[in-house]
């Protein structure tokens, strides 16, 4: 009996966070929507492509087969009924919140705000408030799903369940999300190459946060490192954007 009760428990919460995935779906639809009848304009153009049709059905369709596929991995679901919020609610929040404050106090300190946009040719880095509350709500839901859910999860499940036959899972996460992890912060290479000490710093806390938020994936699942950017996002981004950044 003990088999197919967890079996059954193991589908009924892979289908509610196939449901939670989809919410999170249809959350970017309405910022699209709503950031487009505002006619709210994005500081960088990689800004308009995450929010762009094409990107919000790609996120749409290979993140819930990753979301689906995650538990075959041995990646926590996104709802996971024997983890205790607490467990990864609490951190998640109070860390982004933390290191947001973190990167604020860094950017008033040394200007690193300001080069950003001049090396951008922008007025400022940030969206207007309020626009910003929607804007970085759906931006944190694109980045996560993006450098989390699909990138780690689908390779992870054709590398370690394919073709190694269910091994070295582990192994294989963490050389995933090394690599991911260098996606976002390489950004900054180019945008501050006549800055050399401020690109290293940035690159390198850049670095460490994402891998922060692979480790809270790995065992916590996804809605771990999204509300840790959501909360990030809030002060770096929102705030910042209130503040003159």
């Amino acid at each position: 009996m003990s088999a197919p009760l967890r079996s059954f428990g193991a589908e009924t919460s892979t289908r509610w966070s196939l449901v939670i995935y989809l919410a999170l779906m249809v959350y970017l639809v309405v910022v699209k929507v709503v950031l487009e009848l505002g006619s709210v304009e994005e500081i960088l153009p990689a800004q308009a492509t995450a929010f762009s049709w094409p990107v919000i059905g790609f996120l749409a369709l290979a993140g819930g087969c990753a979301v689906w596929l995650g538990p075959r991995t041995g990646l926590p679901d996104l709802w996971d009924p024997t983890i205790s919020p607490r467990k990864w609610l609490l951190l998640s929040a109070v860390v982004g919140l933390g290191l947001g404050v973190v990167n604020l106090a860094f950017a008033g300190f040394t200007g690193s705000a300001q080069i950003m946009a001049e090396a951008a040719n922008v007025p400022s880095i940030n969206v207007p408030f309020p626009e910003s509350i929607l804007f970085y709500s759906g931006g944190a839901i694109v980045v996560e799903a993006s450098y989390r859910l699909i990138l780690i999860t689908l390779p992870l499940w054709l590398i370690a369940n394919v073709i190694l036959r269910k091994r070295g899972q582990v192994v294989v996460f963490w050389v995933l999300a090394l690599l991911t992890s260098a996606l976002e912060p390489a950004g900054l290479v180019g945008l501050l190459a006549g800055y050399p000490y401020l690109m290293l710093v940035m690159a390198v806390a850049g670095y460490g946060i994402n891998i922060f938020e692979a480790w809270l994936f790995w065992r916590h699942g996804f809605l771990a490192p999204l509300v840790f950017r959501l909360a990030y996002y809030l002060v770096w981004h929102i705030v910042g954007s209130l503040v003159g950044f």
